[in-house]
């Protein structure tokens, strides 16, 4: 069963975004931590924490496993992690992941437009091909391929 949570490690954060009918909103989730390694800590939210704080029954323990994030201790500057000590790391980490999620939706629309470009979009009708296809793409070819 996980330890007491301990007043005096630090809070975790982590920036989400939601949508609604109001549009894009950012909230900064605060994770706290449940319990330690010497390497890391283990944190949880609101709802793990008071899984933790509240009665104990025999699926306790096994709901705060599958709800637990495992964080380094060292390393909260340099490395990709859920959480940081840090706000403004936090809200680096989030910017990023934003941006590698702009680069994903952007392929993903250059595949797309080649795609319907080539074959047109549902309500056309096209002729099944025999064999695969190769359709040139001026975004996917400039990808930097390499030596592939």
């Amino acid at each position: 069963m996980p330890e007491e949570i301990n007043k005096s490690w630090p809070d975790h954060f982590r920036y989400i975004d939601t949508i609604g009918p109001e549009g894009l909103e950012v909230h900064c989730i605060t994770y706290q931590v449940i319990g330690e390694t010497a390497q890391c800590f283990y944190i949880g939210d609101t709802h793990t924490c008071d899984l933790v704080k509240g009665p104990q029954y025999s699926w306790t323990a096994e709901a705060i496993k599958k709800r637990r994030k495992r964080v380094l201790k060292e390393g909260g500057e340099w490395a990709r992690r859920f959480a940081y000590t840090d706000k403004a790391l936090a809200l680096r980490s989030y910017k990023a992941r934003k941006s590698w999620q702009m680069k994903h939706a952007q392929l993903s629309m250059e595949r797309a437009k080649a795609a319907i470009g080539y074959f047109g979009n549902h309500e056309v009708e096209s002729t099944i091909p025999a064999e695969a296809v190769t359709i040139p793409s001026e975004y996917i070819q400039g990808l930097g391929w390499g030596d592939y």
